[in-house]
């Protein structure tokens, strides 16, 4: 480009002079063949300056083109990857979604009271040990809250949670409602 520009310069300046002593000429005497000879010298050097930074120009063009398409297709599989990954923490999404619906909760609920209620309860509660309200009793027909109260902090010759100081109130509360759902 900066060729261009001084070739373009000197263009100019030879033309420039070329008027001046043309108008020269013209005053005194014809007009002289090397002036015109370096005119059109610098006319078609010009010219085919030009035209190197045309062709250099598409040149470019089309390199950078072939940029934007290599990046053009790097964006769209990205893009694909994360509407994969997407779709599929949707799914996962929806998934946990319906095992914690009200039905599924319930079931699982009932499911885990059942495991707590045969690990730490029927020992004493399949059989009425010591007094302990057996399944099907009309104990259990009781307010559920406080049911769960006294299993969690212990009634009569019923320890804590059931003996167990490791089970959650959520677990002795599943527990509770087993037997109560199992009593009715």
């Amino acid at each position: 480009m900066r060729k261009l520009l001084i070739l373009v310069f000197v263009a100019l300046f030879m033309v420039a002079c070329s008027n001046d002593s043309t108008e020269t000429a013209q005053s005194s005497e014809p007009a002289s063949k090397p002036a015109e000879d370096t005119v059109q010298r610098a006319t078609d050097t010009v010219k085919e300056t030009t035209d190197q930074v045309v062709e250099k120009a598409q040149e470019l063009k089309d390199e950078a083109g072939q940029y934007v398409d290599k990046a053009s297709d790097a964006v769209a599989a990205k893009a694909e990857e994360l509407e994969t990954g997407a779709e599929n923490m949707v799914k996962q999404g929806s998934d946990r979604l319906a095992a914690l619906t009200p039905s599924a909760m319930a079931a699982n609920t009932f499911e885990r009271g059942s495991e707590i209620y045969q690990k730490n309860c029927s020992s004493c509660h399949s059989s009425g040990i010591m007094g302990a309200p057996k399944l099907g009793d009309d104990r259990y027909s009781a307010d559920i809250e406080e049911l769960v109260t006294n299993s969690i902090n212990g009634i009569g010759r019923m320890p804590a949670r059931g003996g167990n100081r490791n089970l959650s109130d959520e677990d002795v509360r599943a527990a509770v409602e087993y037997m109560v759902e199992e009593s009715k």
